[in-house]
């Protein structure tokens, strides 16, 4: 991982016999070595792309001969101010401290996610020095204990409380397909405590229900009975207007 900064030790730097040692120059070349290790895929590690970065690539960067910067290596490398593993020239003191940085960071990650499933484990380092991208927060995928039950234990539970019928795996299916949240938002804490508040809702619902189904007297409309007219003995409603319409 490419950090856009290092740690900077003064003291370690002015106290370092070996490194105070060597000379003007091939103490320059040390600071070019450290910043180019810190941009590193591998942090600590003097690379180019994946490969070990080569003496002719560092001249150039350093801006001198290839002779020179071969003769300051052996310099720094006498004064035993780096280290090397199979051609790969590392910094003792910056390997430490990624170790160190990100265990700390896996440490702060468990606090953060105690509940997190044990699955999603988050790895420091794979074998090419790359940081699992699982570790960042934005590619966390928290899932807390116990919220998501299989259709063969939520139908067991189920059973266990008397709730029967196809309400079951509705209410599975329906959780299934929120990622069991409560009201789409908040994650699930208890599932045992979700199915047994569905088959409250469910039970409150039937009863509701039977009440609701009970018939009710029906009313006719005015307009269903007869007219007045008739209702008065006439034959017509002329009949009933001529008569001073009587009621």
């Amino acid at each position: 991982m490419k950090l856009r900064w290092v740690k900077w030790w003064p003291d370690a730097w002015l106290s370092d016999e070996s490194l105070r040692g060597c000379s003007p120059m091939a103490r320059a070349l040390w600071v070019d070595i450290i910043c180019l290790m810190a941009k590193s895929r591998r942090h600590g590690y003097l690379l180019s792309g994946d490969l070990p970065m080569n003496t002719t690539q560092l001249a150039r960067i350093f801006g001198e001969s290839k002779e020179i910067t071969e003769n300051l290596l052996s310099e720094l490398s006498l004064a035993q101010v780096f280290s090397v593993a199979d051609g790969l020239i590392f910094s003792r003191r910056m390997v430490k401290d990624e170790k160190d940085r990100t265990s700390s960071r896996a440490r702060v990650y468990k606090f953060r996610n105690k509940d997190v499933m044990v699955g999603v484990t988050p790895l420091l380092q794979n074998c090419n020095g790359a940081e699992d991208k699982r570790i960042r927060g934005s590619d966390i995928k928290r899932e807390r204990t116990l919220v998501r039950p299989t259709l063969a234990q939520w139908s067991e539970y189920a059973k266990s409380i008397g709730w029967a019928g196809r309400d079951v795996q509705g209410a599975f299916d329906h959780y299934e397909s929120n990622g069991w949240k409560v009201g789409g938002k908040a994650p699930i804490k208890n599932w045992q405590a979700a199915a047994r508040n569905c088959f409250r809702r469910n039970q409150n619902t039937n009863q509701k229900g039977a009440h609701t189904m009970q018939s009710k007297p029906q009313v006719k409309s005015s307009c269903e009975s007869a007219p007045l007219y008739r209702l008065m003995g006439f034959n017509s409603f002329f009949e009933w207007q001529q008569a001073g319409s009587p009621s």
